[in-house]
């Protein structure tokens, strides 16, 4: 009996600590695209062009949209390679790209800006630039702390 319930808490801690874990690289991710989106709309407020983010799409790194409740009513979502989007992505899309990479103690978000159209059978992905995020995990706070943010542009 005693044995089932040691094996039952140790599987509970498990899991408790992976959903932490997750839910902490989920508000990494959103801090990153909150902090690229506020750059970029003191950037495009200054030139009056509202229409780019008015119709700006958000992707994970499939192609496929980024589900994020947080950030829903700021980006719309499309499946890029769905036969039934190929008329609005005919007339172009502006997206973000989001990658994630986690290398020893640093988190990396890269949102990279794209300009999708589909013509003669063909997608075509125009990079714009984007950001690099970096956040790092600090074992003695035990905590990840946010370190720099990057905006590269063409």
């Amino acid at each position: 009996m005693r044995l089932i319930f040691f094996i039952l808490t140790i599987l509970i801690f498990c899991f408790k600590t992976k959903a932490q874990q997750k839910d902490d690289f989920k508000i990494m991710i959103d801090s990153a695209i909150s902090i690229k989106y506020s750059q970029f709309f003191k950037v495009v407020s200054n030139q009056n062009n509202k229409y780019y983010l008015e119709n700006l799409y958000l992707l994970d790194e499939q192609d496929q949209p980024f589900i994020n409740l947080l950030l829903s009513k700021k980006f719309k979502s499309i499946n890029v390679y769905d036969k039934r989007n190929r008329k609005i992505i005919k007339k172009g899309i502006y997206a973000w790209k989001v990658f994630t990479v986690l290398n020893k103690n640093q988190f990396v978000v890269n949102i990279v800006d794209f300009y999708i159209t589909y013509k003669d059978h063909n997608y075509s992905f125009g990079n714009g630039g984007g950001s690099k995020t970096i956040f790092e995990y600090d074992c003695s706070e035990i905590r990840w702390k946010f370190i720099s943010s990057q905006n590269i542009g063409i």
